[in-house]
C-alpha cells in the first residue's frame, strides 16, 4: 500500500496542483489531505461528478493547465455527459487526470449498489473512447507521469483507477469533529416514535439508512413502510416527491446536505408540485459522512431559505431534539422542509441492513400498494 502524501506529492512535483471532485471511501486518506490544503494547492469542492469535469475545464480554459478530478466509479454515471459533450475530441478537446476509486471491483466483496458499475467501469471507458490504467503500487508514479503525457498530448481526458487498499489509511482523528448539534441517529430514533406507523420513510445512501435500519429493527414499525435508498445518491428527492403524490400516507424524506447539493433542483420540482402529505428532513452536518467525513459546501448555504424559496409552505431551522419532538408534532397539511443541525460521527459498530434491496422493494411496494386498496 502506498502513503497518501508520497501519493499526493506525485501529482505536485508534476505541477498538478489542482484538484476537484466528489469523495470516495477507496481513497479516504487522499481526501483528508486534500481536505487540509493551505496554499500549496487547491481543492474545489464539486456538488457531484459532472459539476468536477466542468469545473476542471473551467479552469483548464482559464490557465492551460491540467486539473486531477477524483470521484467513485458510480459517479462515472454523472460524468458520463460533460465526458462526451464537453471534454471529448469531437467537442473541446480538453484534457484531464480522473482518478476513479472502483468499488465493485469483480472478484471483491462489495455493497449491491456497486456491483453493476463495478463489473463494466472497464467496457464503459473503453466505450467512451477514454484512456485509463489501473494504478499499481510498484509503478504509480510512471503511471501518473505518463498519464499526464498523454492527456496533454491528445488533449483529452485520462482515468487512474484506484483499486481498494491501494492506499494505506491515516490514523483516525476525530478531535476536530463538531461537539454540537443533534446526534443524528436519536434524531432519526424521535422521528420513527413521533410519526404513525402508517407514515412512509425514505431514506438517502450512506449512513442514514443504516442507522434508520437498525432503529427500526427494535421498534414496532418494522421494515416494511421504509424505503431504504442504497446509491443513487442525490435522488432520494426525487424518489420521495413521485411516492407523496402517488400516495395519500405522509412521506418522510430524510436527506443529507451532501446528497441534497448533488441534485439541489430537485427542490424546485418538489416545491412546484407541493405535495401537501410530504415532509423533507434534512441532516445538515456540513461533511460527506459515509465517505470519511470531508466537506460539503452547506456551511455557506442557507438550507431552510432555499427551501422556502423553492415553494415549501412551512420550514423549521432544528438545533436540539426538543425542538424536533415539537416541530414533529405540527399536523398541518401543508409541504414541510426541516433542517436538523447534526453532529459528525456515527457508531463505530453501526451495521449494514440484512436485506437485499430486492427484498426491500418487494416488501415496501407490497405494503404501500395494499394500503391503496
Amino acid at each position: 500500500m502506498i502513503k497518501a502524501q508520497i501519493f499526493l506529492d506525485r501529482f505536485l512535483d508534476l505541477g498538478l496542483n489542482y484538484f476537484t471532485g466528489v469523495p470516495d471511501s477507496t481513497f479516504k486518506s487522499f481526501m483528508t489531505l486534500l481536505d487540509g490544503s493551505e496554499g500549496e494547492f487547491t481543492n474545489r469542492i464539486a456538488a457531484n461528478e459532472g459539476a468536477a469535469i466542468a469545473h476542471a475545464s473551467g479552469y483548464y480554459l482559464a490557465t492551460k493547465k491540467l486539473s486531477v478530478v477524483y470521484f467513485q466509479n458510480s459517479g462515472l454515471g454523472n460524468a458520463v455527459n460533460p465526458l462526451t459533450s464537453l471534454t471529448d475530441s469531437d467537442v473541446y478537446s480538453i484534457p484531464m487526470l480522473i482518478i476513479m476509486g472502483w468499488r465493485g471491483r469483480p472478484g471483491l466483496k462489495d455493497e449491491p449498489q456497486h456491483k453493476k458499475m463495478g463489473a463494466i467501469t472497464i467496457e464503459l471507458l473503453e466505450t467512451l473512447g477514454i484512456s485509463y490504467d489501473v494504478l499499481e503500487a510498484d509503478k504509480y508514479e510512471s503511471q501518473i507521469s505518463q498519464a499526464k503525457l498523454t492527456a496533454e498530448k491528445k488533449l483529452e481526458p485520462y482515468v487512474l483507477i484506484i483499486e481498494p487498499n491501494f492506499l494505506k489509511k491515516l490514523p483516525s482523528n476525530t478531535s476536530q469533529l463538531p461537539d454540537h448539534g443533534v446526534n443524528r441517529e436519536k434524531a432519526i430514533k424521535s422521528i420513527v416514535e413521533s410519526i404513525s406507523e402508517d407514515d412512509i420513510i425514505v431514506s438517502t445512501t450512506g449512513k442514514t439508512s443504516r442507522e434508520l435500519y437498525e432503529i427500526c429493527s427494535k421498534n414496532p414499525r418494522g421494515h416494511a413502510n421504509n424505503f431504504y435508498n442504497v446509491g443513487s445518491m442525490g435522488h432520494v428527492n426525487a424518489i420521495g416527491l413521485e411516492i407523496a403524490l402517488q400516495n395519500k400516507n405522509n412521506v418522510f424524506i430524510l436527506d443529507g446536505d451532501g446528497a441534497l447539493i448533488m441534485h439541489m433542483g430537485s427542490l424546485a420540482t418538489i416545491g412546484h408540485y407541493d405535495p401537501k402529505n410530504l415532509t423533507h428532513i434534512i441532516f445538515d452536518n456540513k461533511s460527506h459522512e459515509s465517505t470519511g467525513g470531508q466537506p460539503t459546501v452547506s456551511e455557506t448555504i442557507n438550507i431552510p431559505l432555499v427551501l422556502e424559496a423553492c415553494n415549501y409552505k412551512n420550514v423549521s431551522y432544528i438545533v436540539t431534539l426538543s425542538q424536533l419532538s415539537e416541530t414533529l408534532l405540527s399536523k398541518n397539511k401543508v409541504l414541510k422542509g426541516i433542517v436538523i443541525k447534526t453532529k459528525t460521527g456515527s457508531r463505530a459498530d453501526l451495521g449494514r441492513p440484512n436485506d437485499s434491496p430486492q427484498k426491500t422493494k418487494i416488501r415496501f411496494m407490497e405494503k404501500i400498494n395494499n394500503e391503496k386498496k
